[in-house]
């Protein structure tokens, strides 16, 4: 769980820098030999980009890494899993970030909303429940429930996503990515047939289905063309209402994360590679990036990655301390 935690930080910080840009604005400017910040470039009207820079700062974790360390001690805490124990953990964890920084994490989507108090908890629930394009929190912050006993696992990844996204393709992301967590580290199971596993263990609606069955079919990663990165992304450039329009990459959604996560994993072999390709697909890179880097992490460790992000990323010695209490309490 340490390698995990590290490694879906060191994904996330990393991806927070460069989110939202092109593909192939990532691909000329970024070499992975030192953080590259560009949140003050992300193509969006002047007025909106206080919401990616206010408050946030280089190597700094976000949402994605604050919600899986509130998931990890709603495990530890042993109360009974339910929707409403991971809102207050979620809550929680936000407002200890908020009390050391004397500001709220960056990167919160509708969660936002609920812990500024201009929404409800059931308001956010009613905004995500019928959407075509859920957001993709359940699937960043589900990485912990991978390790959990078997038999739980859809359950618990279902609780996580109607937490806040009761939609249809927001809980098929949240078992799919948990249980491909399961596969990869507990099972220790071959990476090619990744999307296999998670079509035989989470009950797929059609599109969602039909999606992976494309997903699997790609070649390797060098070889994609712009073809088949509108079969892992969607549509290229991004097409509103996905965010963030005009650019080439990963969608702000659920699904396309999902589906991304998978591909990566099946094509890296190591943390590092898994960070890099994550990285360069663009758009809403650090989701993506976080889920893969904690995965290989889980699998391979953490010497693959420079010294220079272990020294660099956010809390290493508090994602330490949780990581350890998890391990005492999950068995």
């Amino acid at each position: 769980m340490k390698d995990i935690i590290i490694g879906i930080a060191i994904g996330d910080a990393f991806g927070a820098g460069v989110e939202f840009q092109d593909r192939n604005w990532i691909r000329e400017n970024v070499d992975f030999t030192k953080f590259v910040s560009a949140r003050n470039q992300i193509p969006v009207r002047e007025e909106k980009k206080e919401v990616f820079t206010k408050n946030y700062n280089d190597w700094d974790y976000t949402d994605d890494t604050e919600m899986t360390i509130g998931m990890m001690k709603a495990l530890i805490s042993q109360k009974p899993f339910t929707e409403d124990l991971l809102v207050k953990s979620w809550k929680e964890e936000y407002k200890k970030g908020e009390a050391e920084k004397g500001y709220g994490r960056n990167g919160h989507g509708s969660m936002s909303w609920y812990y500024s108090g201009e929404k409800t908890i059931d308001e956010i629930r009613d905004f995500q429940r019928n959407r075509n394009n859920p957001g993709n929190a359940p699937a960043m912050r589900v990485v912990p429930l991978g390790l959990i006993s078997e038999n739980v696992i859809n359950e618990y990844a279902s609780i996580n996503a109607k937490a806040t996204h009761p939609n249809i393709n927001a809980i098929i992301s949240s078992q799919i990515i948990a249980r491909a967590t399961e596969y990869i580290i507990k099972k220790n199971g071959d990476r090619n047939s990744v999307i296999a596993y998670c079509k035989d263990t989470v009950d797929l609606n059609k599109e969602y289905e039909e999606y992976l069955n494309q997903v699997d079919l790609l070649g390797d990663y060098d070889d994609l063309k712009d073809d088949d990165f509108a079969i892992l992304c969607g549509s290229q450039p991004i097409e509103a209402p996905y965010f963030l329009p005009g650019i080439k990459g990963v969608p702000s959604d659920s699904k396309y994360t999902t589906g991304c996560v998978l591909y990566v994993l099946k094509n890296s072999i190591s943390a590092m590679d898994a960070l890099q390709k994550s990285i360069r697909l663009g758009g809403d890179v650090d989701s993506v990036a976080s889920i893969t880097t904690g995965i290989m992490a889980g699998l391979c460790g953490l010497d693959s990655l420079p010294k220079f992000m272990l020294d660099k990323v956010e809390g290493i010695n508090y994602l330490i301390e949780v990581a350890e209490e998890f391990e005492k309490r999950i068995k």
